[in-house]
């Protein structure tokens, strides 16, 4: 889908002779839950910073490189997609064969003990058994019109979630306003690949896989605003800019160490 969404993209781009082919873009975004984060695109390769976070998201399109950035520790890992996505594979099935022998040891001990290493292990212990697959829940969409968000043209739908409202998006299926199209084309690629790996690491991401999983039953384009009805959340695009952008902004971290992907997956 993602390359199909770059294609349709440049034939877009042929009839929006008035808009910077290379204008860069800041789009601020806001939850209910108190989320602030910042996506900035430039020529291709998209940042995101989120307020209260020690390290920041760099995306090259181009080269479908994924960066995580650590500037307090002075350093950053580096991988393509395919590369992480093997990884997170490579990491679940550990987990999941772990998974049933952990939970006999730990049935024996203390509930407060029990609970205390479960925290600590987040949702390994929630991973379908080796050799089993996630259900897959039944979704539907419903149109409900067309709205402006930050100055971006959207399509509203209403999502089922086996025949029970689970959420409300608007997606942008193209450039407008302050948001070029090659901007748009970033948007979009930064969003397909963030759903795949969302999906290999269903047993590991729990609820954030969930939140991409509800993104996905027919629905292109880039999210301006998501009501998610299953945990009570909004988060929503509450501006663009097409403010010039430094270079320095997406390569700042040429001079931090390098850390393997195997060491990351192990935080």
């Amino acid at each position: 889908m993602a390359r199909g969404i770059i294609t349709a993209i440049a034939s877009v781009a042929a009839m929006l002779a008035g808009m910077p082919a290379y204008a860069d873009a800041t789009l601020l975004v806001q939850g209910s839950d108190g989320l602030e984060s910042s996506i900035q695109v430039r020529q291709g390769r998209g940042r995101i910073s989120t307020a209260g976070m020690p390290g920041y998201l760099e995306f090259d399109a181009g080269s479908q490189t994924i960066t995580y950035v650590e500037p307090e520790q002075r350093r950053y890992t580096q991988a393509t997609a395919a590369e992480l996505q093997s990884g997170i594979q490579a990491a679940a099935n550990i987990r999941e064969s772990v998974a049933p022998y952990m939970e006999d040891l730990l049935a024996g001990l203390p509930v407060g003990q029990r609970s205390m290493i479960e925290q600590r292990m987040g949702a390994m212990l929630g991973a379908p058994a080796a050799g089993k697959d996630t259900p897959v829940a039944g979704f539907k969409t419903v149109a409900r019109g067309t709205y402006t968000i930050a100055g971006v043209r959207c399509h509203a739908s209403g999502i089922l979630k086996n025949g029970r409202p689970a959420a409300e998006v608007c997606m942008a299926t193209g450039p407008g306003g302050k948001l070029s199209a090659q901007d748009y084309a970033t948007l979009a690629e930064m969003l397909a690949v963030s759903r795949t790996l969302a999906a290999g690491a269903r047993g590991m991401l729990g609820e954030v896989a969930g939140q991409l999983e509800l993104l996905a039953p027919g629905i292109d384009g880039v999210p301006l605003a998501v009501r998610d009805l299953e945990h009570g959340r909004r988060y929503q695009v509450t501006a663009v800019s097409n403010t010039a952008l430094a270079d320095t902004l997406f390569n700042s971290y040429s001079a931090f160490q390098r850390q393997e992907l195997a060491a990351l997956l192990r935080q």
